[in-house]
């Protein structure tokens, strides 16, 4: 393979202008002999036109390149497109799979033994046998990815590539893939080349979290191919109709549709966009398509109730405020219901606690409830302290923030709330000095609290455990008895010990029949990002802390010991589905080398299917299964082997359709392009080539020869003397 380029900037655009310009210094300079004899006229011309030539060769220095190439015949790898677009019958026959399968057949017949290499590809290649394709025992995938599959199928000694596909990949890369390869690719078409008869919705993007009875919203996409006309877009749940649209969309193009829906129940919801199916629709199954929302409020919902104005109130009140996702409802007392008064009432700025209201009539509207240095006795609590216990039980928040108000000062010891907090607390007539210390400390990280995500402040335990030494240290802490409830102490004193003879514990976590409960037994947490600002310049740990304990109590997803994911949120049906799960116990602890069972259910928790797989030292797994067989909502479920209650849960769709064929034409153009830009040819399955008759030499390169004939210094000293000669001759014969 041989080439001609230019070693000059810009290449041929400023060779071409180079050459003009020398073009007109030869016509100039011939202008100018008109007046001699033709002999002279001649020899001037010439010479005028030779020097102008090596000088322009010598200003664009053509370089000729070389490449010694020698082709040796290498293997064949057979490339099957099994993506679920292959099951559309487009022009009335077989489909595409059929075609497919008895294409594979063929060749296994007429290769007996000598098999080329086959790959199967969808989102996925895989190797499989000609046998298998041709059986049909390959699974359908739910995506079309050429260029993975080609670049699984170029191993070193494969000359050639047969891509049997239909072209439907609307990822794009395929032909730059294709290219770097460096085998030779042979296309075949599948299906037909013209657009099926198809009404379909295309596409349609839905958040994936609703807020309650807020208006949400799903962007439908809707194409008509092979026909026009009204169409009537239906947005469904269950058998309830919630919204109709009616579009006029012409054959081949796509309108845009923005239905609008209100969720009124918390939780996950299902929903299904459709689209009538009319006569002659080749794929009726993406007339439908369906997505999971999942509705939860829109504010978070905070009650803070605090004792008296403090530094640590002041704090966390104004982080509180910061975040617009918080809707905070605060009060911090300043008057007590028997404080005695001189004025009427209603001419007071500050107004009595309104117990009776937050406690008995908007308790369970509250996602987290804090009660900061508070004591429940002025203000005749007594009576709502069951109704906090039950709120919790049911599945509420709560957190008990330590003072000089809190705890064993307020006698919560004998209270309904000494059910459900994780700490023993000492009775109300313990002493002050035994119910309170004053000393400066560093909090510390406890054994086995590494994982918990309130305490996280870095991924790295020893990066964590530094990051806490590096914190300006609490004053003062209240004593409890011990752990209670089998609470877990995540900060703990480090050097004193509570009456039960563990470590003093600084701060806890538990839980209480479906609700959690945080226990922080010092009101000074404020110098973290205050007085840790002041040393360092960083006050971020104190917000870092607070967020991740509001979002632990409110259970964001994102801080569950336990999660699952899957790689789509929706599946065509029996289509391959890749799980990957994070598992710890209910104390963050990495549930390691455990054999974990993953469970389908739909939503009416009936069990689909089941499948096995083992976590690694960090409590992670992966695995693989299969989507069920029939449309509609369902929930992943990892739980251990053999135990009952789940550790995880994730919910997912299945379609008839899957996002595979939104669109069912042919890309067969594609198809062409590839085969011409590797040297190989295009064919369909209906003049289907044979397998030997293929070209499959492989190319190698044996090197690079590249020569500039006029880069030495005789091309100069030639173009000097000719340009020498004509000068002489000019002032011989009397011209300038």
């Amino acid at each position: 393979m041989s080439s001609w380029s230019f070693d000059v900037p810009g290449g041929v655009v400023v060779a071409a202008l180079l050459a003009a310009f020398f073009a007109l210094v030869i016509a100039w300079g011939i202008r100018e002999l008109a007046s001699l004899p033709r002999p002279r006229r001649l020899a001037l011309g010439a010479l005028r036109t030779a020097t102008a030539l090596a000088a322009l060769l010598l200003a664009v220095q053509p370089t000729w390149t070389h490449e010694r190439l020698d082709a040796e015949d290498g293997r064949l790898a057979v490339v099957f497109d099994v993506s679920r677009s292959t099951t559309i019958a487009d022009d009335g026959g077989d489909t595409r799979r059929v075609r497919e399968r008895a294409l594979a057949a063929a060749f296994a017949a007429e290769h007996g033994t000598n098999a080329p290499d086959v790959v199967v590809f969808g989102e996925r290649a895989l190797p499989s046998t000609l046998d298998d394709v041709a059986a049909g025992h390959v699974r359908l995938e739910d995506d079309t990815r050429i260029a993975d599959a080609l670049r699984v199928a170029a191993t070193s000694d494969v000359g050639a590539i047969l891509l049997v596909s239909d072209g439907a990949d609307h990822g794009g890369g395929a032909l730059a893939a294709a290219i770097d390869t460096g085998a030779r690719i042979h296309t075949l078409a599948l299906g037909s080349p013209d657009a099926p008869r198809d009404d379909a919705i295309a596409s349609l993007a839905a958040d994936s979290v609703g807020f309650l009875r807020r208006t949400a919203h799903v962007r439908v996409t809707v194409r008509l191919l092979g026909a026009s006309g009204e169409r009537t877009v239906r947005l469904t749940r269950g058998d309830r109709v919630l919204r109709e649209e009616r579009v006029t969309i012409e054959s081949g193009e796509e309108r845009e549709v923005d239905l609008t829906f209100v969720p009124n129940e918390l939780g996950r919801a299902l929903y299904h966009v459709s689209i009538p199916v009319e006569e002659g629709d080749v794929v009726p199954a993406n007339n439908d398509r369906a997505f999971l929302v999942r509705v939860v409020r829109d504010d978070l919902r905070v009650l803070l109730v605090a004792g008296q104005p403090s530094w640590d109130q002041r704090f966390l009140r104004a982080f509180l405020e910061r975040d617009p996702t918080t809707d905070l409802i605060s009060f911090f007392i300043l008057r007590q219901t028997a404080d005695m008064t001189m004025a009427d009432p209603d001419q007071l700025a500050l107004i009595p606690f309104p117990v009776d209201e937050l406690f008995s009539e908007h308790l369970g509207s509250f996602d987290v409830v804090l009660f900061q240095n508070f004591d429940y006795g002025p203000y005749d609590m007594a009576i709502y302290l069951p109704r906090i216990r039950d709120y919790v039980v049911r599945g509420g928040s709560f957190a008990m923030i330590g003072g000089p108000l809190a705890f064993t000062a307020a006698g919560y010891a004998e209270t309904p709330l000494a059910e459900i907090l994780p700490v023993e607390v000492q009775p109300r007539s313990t002493p002050e000095s035994e119910a309170v210390t004053s000393d400066r400390f560093q909090p510390v990280v406890a054994e086995g609290a590494e994982h918990h995500p309130l305490v996280t402040l870095l991924p790295d335990p020893t990066g964590n455990a530094e990051a806490w030494a590096a914190l300006a240290p609490m004053i003062g802490l209240n004593v409890v008895r011990g752990v209670a409830h089998e609470g877990q102490v995540l900060l703990r004193h480090p050097t004193q010990h509570a009456p039960s003879g563990e470590p003093l514990p600084v701060l806890v976590s538990g839980t209480a029949g479906q609700g959690r409960i945080v226990a922080l037994m010092s009101d000074t947490s404020w110098r973290w990002g205050l007085t840790t600002a002041g040393a360092t310049g960083d006050a971020s740990a104190y917000e870092r802390f607070w967020d991740r304990t509001i979002r632990w109590l409110a259970r964001d997803p994102a801080l569950e010991p336990a999660r699952v994911t899957t790689d789509h949120e929706s599946y065509g049906t029996e289509s391959r589905i890749a799980v990957s799960a994070s598992l710890s116990d209910a104390r963050y602890a990495p549930i390691s080398g455990a054999a974990i069972t993953l469970t389908i259910r739909t939503e009416s928790a009936e069990t689909v299917t089941t499948t096995e797989a083992h976590t690694d030292a960090h409590g992670e797994l992966h695995a693989e299964m299969i989507a069920p067989s029939e449309p509609g909502g369902y929930v992943l479920v990892a739980s251990r082997r053999g135990d009952t209650s789940d550790l995880a849960e994730e919910p997912f769709v299945v379609e008839a359709s899957g996002a595979e064929l939104g669109d069912p034409r042919t890309v067969h153009a594609l198809l062409r392009e590839i085969a011409r830009a590797t040297g190989g040819t295009a064919t369909t399955s209906a003049s289907a080539p044979t397998l030997a008759s293929l070209d499959t030499r492989r190319v190698r390169s044996l090197g690079v020869e590249t020569s500039r004939p006029f880069a030495g210094v005789w091309p100069f000293l030639l173009a000097v003397m000719l340009f020498g000669a004509e000068w002489a001759l000019r002032r011989r014969w009397s011209l300038r």
